[in-house]
């Protein structure tokens, strides 16, 4: 495998499937949470019986996912390899706004031979000239400060990774919705203190909450992050599961 790394840039294995993603020291770097929504996102897709046979036999339509904030190109990397799916049978559209994020998630994309399955676009996912695609599901991480609070580190992509600059989490979902086909799913992460944010914003969108996982470090502490479903266009119920503990990266 040719690395073609550059000054600063490290090869870090992403241990699924013989992945690697690149990444630079001093920049923003993948975390737990990213992991996390790959993993529950790819568990929901193949425990549905309708997309996994799109992923699984030859000829029929493809699965289509978009990847909102897609960052370095982590979560449709990991996709790629929990899906085991060919070209042909799975296409991710990583969306990404800052044009450094995007060239290093081109270039990890490369390394990996997934250009066939991935397509980084460098845009705003709330302009990014997909239209109403109808794709089968979102994933979406966004930055989890609200506008205007915290400290902000303008080190290599970080602020924007972490602060609302850009889009703020009711923008980036309520894009989300007008990208899903009808009973497509959203599949997001985020800090418990988003939680009502997320879940008005999603039922605004016309996104039904449909499911809520809380995620501990430590089961006797208050829960670090939340994983949640929607469903476009979904009846009103939502199904609380057990919690998920942060290290569990196969998790439900």
């Amino acid at each position: 495998m040719e690395h073609g790394l550059r000054e600063g840039e490290q090869l870090d294995d992403l241990q699924c499937a013989g992945l690697y993603i690149i990444q630079k020291r001093g920049t923003f770097r993948y975390g737990t949470d990213a992991v996390l929504l790959a993993n529950y996102a790819a568990n929901r897709v193949n425990a549905s019986a309708a997309l996994r046979s799109r992923l699984s036999a030859p000829g029929k339509k493809r699965v289509n996912i978009v990847d909102a904030g897609t960052g370095t190109g982590i979560i449709p990397i990991l996709l790629c390899g929990k899906l085991a799916a060919r070209e042909g049978q799975l296409h991710i559209d990583a969306v990404e706004i800052q044009p450094e994020m995007c060239e290093l998630a081109k270039r990890s994309v490369d390394l990996n031979r997934l250009g066939g399955i991935i397509e980084v676009r460098c845009a705003d996912i709330c302009e990014s000239g997909l239209g109403n695609m109808s794709c089968d599901a979102v994933t979406l991480n966004p930055p989890y400060v609200r506008a205007g609070s915290g400290l902000r580190n303008d080190i290599g992509g970080v602020a924007a990774a972490r602060h609302e600059i850009y889009r703020t989490q009711e923008e980036m979902i309520a894009a989300a919705a007008k990208l899903l086909r009808f009973h497509g799913m959203l599949y997001m992460v985020d800090r418990p203190d988003r939680l009502t944010d997320a879940l008005s914003a999603m039922r605004g969108a016309g996104v039904e909450p449909v499911e809520l996982t809380m995620v501990h470090a430590d089961l006797a502490q208050p829960p670090v992050m939340f994983l949640c479903t929607g469903r476009k266009g979904g009846g009103k119920g939502l199904r609380v599961t057990a919690p998920l503990m942060a290290d569990n990266y196969g998790g439900s």
